[in-house]
């Protein structure tokens, strides 16, 4: 699988942060949402990567949080397929842990399906729950397994 990392400066930047629309369908401000993590990725503060593969093409934002991987949008297809290799990645770059907040009753449970556990009701509106999700590496004798 590949994981492209994309700048801000990019010129495919502005239609690769479009493709991350769909990542927040079911927020009670979606376009906010969206205008707020553009501005997060071109402050540097977050980065956004494309990756492909098999039945694979995903755009995905993360930043650093406290040695903690956070996602802060994902979306497009193959998802299930590409969660083992996202999870090894971050392992590799020797994070202890992966948050995700979500939406979606679909997203829990192929978070689920990874080992990751529902830490926090953020809120509840419009019938829906936030709620954030973590995965915590196993460490080995001080190092990440």
């Amino acid at each position: 699988m590949r994981f492209e990392f994309i700048r801000p400066t990019a010129p495919n930047f502005k239609p690769q942060m479009q493709a991350l629309r769909p990542a927040f369908d079911g927020s009670d401000m979606p376009r906010a949402e969206l205008e707020d993590v553009t501005g997060m990725v071109r402050r540097r503060e977050a980065d956004l990567y494309r990756l492909t593969g098999e039945g694979i093409q995903l755009w995905l934002v993360g930043r650093v949080m406290d040695e903690t991987y956070h996602i802060v949008a994902v979306t497009g297809r193959g998802l299930s397929k590409a969660t083992e290799h996202i999870i090894q990645r971050v392992k590799a770059c020797g994070y202890c842990a992966i948050t995700y907040h979500t939406y979606r009753p679909g997203m829990r449970r192929i978070l689920n399906r990874f080992g990751f556990e529902q830490v926090e009701l953020v809120r509840e509106f419009d019938g829906k729950q936030e709620t954030i999700h973590r995965l915590t590496m196993a460490r080995v004798n001080g190092t990440e397994q």
